[in-house]
């Protein structure tokens, strides 16, 4: 598979002030997930910490910006000099989950242009339109099911090919901050309680619609 890479520009913040990281950092969980030697997992991502274990999952997402008029399966995602979606070949995705697994689309390719992320799907997605947001679906018994999110990474982490070598720091508790909302990834409604600042598995992190 050709190897892809992103780089950012300079640095903004996430928060309305500075994130405390969880003590003694975690691994990324490379043998449930699938990542790209070189991608960035960018500052605010969601994320899903194992204090047992000492991995974390990644919460993937990302926004349509655009979907392909003569072919559907071919759909435009958006990302930024900050942002980027860290899906990989073969990751299935869903705008709205259920169904079983084996009926989820699968990514077939992925291409980095000027426009955004490209992906090639390998069935069109019923309903899907610009502004919806696409989420990695993992399997459960025979359904399709999402990891819950408890944390969010602290920093731009780069994917490094030993899984045991990329280490993640997450945050698991903003206390007085919040967490800029518009400068990270999508967060799915589903990953939120019922009033939408905070996250469902964990009321400690909250978000804010500011800019």
């Amino acid at each position: 598979m050709k190897r892809r890479t992103k780089s950012y520009d300079g640095s903004r913040p996430i928060a309305t002030g500075a994130l405390t990281r969880e003590v003694g950092g975690f691994l990324l969980d490379q043998t449930s997930q699938t990542f790209v030697e070189g991608d960035v997992i960018s500052a605010g991502t969601l994320a899903r910490r194992d204090e047992s274990t000492r991995k974390v999952l990644i919460i993937k997402t990302a926004k349509v910006k655009a979907i392909n008029e003569s072919d559907a399966k071919i759909v435009t995602l958006e990302s930024d000099a900050f942002l980027g979606p860290n899906f990989a070949v073969g990751d299935k995705v869903l705008k709205t989950v259920s169904g079983t697994y084996a009926n989820a689309p699968a990514i077939n390719a992925i291409s980095d242009t000027a426009n955004g992320c490209v992906i090639t799907l390998s069935a069109a997605i019923d309903g899907l339109a610009v502004g919806d947001v696409l989420q990695n679906v993992y399997k459960s018994g025979s359904n399709a099911a999402i990891y819950k999110a408890n944390c969010v990474v602290v920093a731009d982490t780069t994917v490094r090919e030993d899984g045991n070598e990329t280490i993640v720091d997450v945050c698991a508790d903003t206390m007085q901050y919040a967490i800029y909302e518009r400068r990270i990834l999508p967060v799915p409604a589903a990953q939120k309680d019922t009033t939408g600042v905070y996250l469902a598995e964990n009321p400690h992190i909250r978000f804010t619609s500011m800019q």
